[in-house]
């Protein structure tokens, strides 16, 4: 493969940037002429032209638009990796995005173990429903919820147990747990936004006769827990997720039934994101403290 010389692609994407040589010449500390040459040399190269000159204006031509709006992420990689490698060694950040259930029912718990085996790390939790741009938006990790294919990054699955039915030992005693799928329809059935977890849950053990478009809906996994634990219906949540609450007690499964799903929480990030040496700890330790988790829960 055949590079560019990398001076005439800053020249090229400067100039294009601004629609100037002057200013891309100030941005880049050097004259205008030499704006001016690299960019002849990168056009001499592609056998293409790549502005058309005026006396008042520059604008792109069709193709060199295209290959702008190309090559700028690669800028953008290359300065958010040459940040991070000069970061090695400094004082600490990791930033991470997650929905506000996650981090709530998961991460937060477990985070203070990682805190104190690091000292001085400052480990920013940013809570979002969306699927965040990690490079643009300076994230370092993000967790989602899905299948695991996401092209161009890297990702590590983390939570992959089974999804299970809780409710409050107020709304259905302990000791008289339910005998059947049927049994549950009897309740009201607490639903996230996506409403289809109730569906494959009844799906995968055999009844089809359950109408699982009814029931309140929760802006995220946490609104639903919180319901459940005040008795309101029953919620569809993994198990990783409510440790606590049935060690506690205050959530039981009703039905002792548990089924797999085939989506998963997915660790996913840019492979720059370990350059630094914090980084690469906190994603072993994260994906380690997971690996436990997927292990330590019975039906």
């Amino acid at each position: 493969m055949k590079l560019p010389p990398l001076h005439a692609l800053m020249c090229f994407e400067s100039a294009g940037r601004h629609l100037s040589m002057k200013k891309a010449a100030e941005e880049l500390c050097v004259t205008s002429s030499a704006v001016s040459q690299q960019i002849a040399k990168l056009e001499d190269m592609t056998s293409m032209r790549l502005f058309i000159r005026s006396a008042r204006s520059l604008e792109l031509t069709d193709e060199a638009r295209i290959y702008l709006r190309a090559i700028r992420p690669a800028f953008s990689q290359i300065a958010e990796a040459t940040q991070r490698l000069m970061n090695e060694g400094k004082p600490n950040k990791i930033t991470i995005s997650c929905t506000r259930g996650f981090a709530i029912q998961w991460l937060l718990p477990r985070l203070p173990v990682f805190e104190k085996e690091n000292p001085g790390v400052e480990v920013q939790i940013s809570t979002t429903n969306r699927r965040v741009d990690l490079l643009s938006e300076g994230i370092d990790f993000a967790v989602r919820h899905g299948t695991g294919r996401y092209p161009g990054l890297e990702s590590e699955c983390l939570l992959n147990d089974c999804l299970w039915p809780v409710c409050s030992p107020r709304l259905i005693p302990r000791e008289h747990p339910l005998s059947s799928a049927l049994d549950i329809t009897r309740y009201t059935l607490l639903h996230d936004e996506h409403r289809m977890d109730w569906a494959i849950w009844f799906n995968a053990v055999g009844f089809s006769g359950a109408d699982t478009d009814r029931g309140p809906v929760f802006v995220d996994s946490n609104g639903v827990l919180e319901a459940a634990l005040a008795g309101k219906g029953i919620a569809l949540i993994r198990s990783a997720l409510v440790r606590d609450e049935i060690k506690n007690g205050s959530l039981i499964n009703p039905l002792r039934v548990s089924v797999d799903s085939p989506v998963a929480y997915y660790l996913v990030y840019d492979e720059s994101a370990v350059l630094q040496r914090m980084s690469r700890r906190f994603r072993d330790w994260l994906t380690a403290t997971a690996a436990v988790d997927r292990n330590e829960y019975p039906v």
